[in-house]
């Protein structure tokens, strides 16, 4: 994994800027709409980077699993969360090429990250009535790489058949530019019967 061009690109800028990036404060969508989380149950955080959306998480006592393909990004993640006294699950992770067993986690968090391929995955590891948190950019000029942005309406689109719970395009402040960018926001609950039988996402 740590020959992976993505992984080699990321782990050069965690090991440059992470601990900067930890100071940065959790989703503003994650923290309106926390209430929502389970108390009890698994939340996965795919494309986790240094963890500050794992954490916030964590801190409310909720199990977390956090995902990545930065060995170097997970590792801040777990150095951080020994500091606040949480526990944090970490596993190097390529969300290119995902596969979840299926029903497994109650919530998944995609914040700032965009692989389509992801969204059938996360369709299978979400349990029946489990919530999907997505926030990300929204391709507007035609400078942006189509593959790294959302279409306008994309996301509500592909996730339709869920209830939706939060959905809107709108503009967020940037972490580190501090420039407002347009994103799109979705929360939205998988349908079906919860009373299913589950399966496990703790042995990535």
């Amino acid at each position: 994994m740590t020959q992976h061009p993505d992984a080699m690109k990321w782990n050069g800028r965690y090991q440059t800027d992470g601990h900067y990036r930890q100071q940065g404060r959790a989703s503003q969508l994650l923290q309106q709409f926390a209430h929502l989380l389970p108390k009890d149950g698994v939340v996965l955080d795919a494309a986790a980077g240094v963890g500050v959306n794992a954490l916030f998480v964590a801190q409310l006592g909720i199990h977390v699993v956090a995902l990545d393909i930065s060995e170097v990004g997970l590792r801040l993640l777990m150095q951080k969360a020994k500091e606040l006294g949480v526990g944090v699950e970490t596993a190097v992770f390529d969300l290119t090429t995902p596969h979840f067993p299926q029903n497994c986690v109650d919530a998944i968090l995609n914040f700032r990250f965009l692989e389509r391929a992801a969204f059938p995955a996360y369709r299978q590891a979400l349990r029946p009535g489990g919530l999907l948190f997505f926030e990300t950019f929204v391709h507007t000029d035609s400078g942006d790489v189509p593959s790294y942005f959302l279409a306008p309406g994309e996301l509500h689109h592909a996730f339709a058949d869920f209830e939706i719970v939060h959905s809107v395009e709108t503009a967020v402040r940037g972490h580190r530019s501090g420039n407002m960018r347009p994103v799109a926001q979705l929360i939205a609950r998988k349908p079906g019967d919860w009373r299913l039988e589950t399966g496990d996402c703790t042995n990535l």
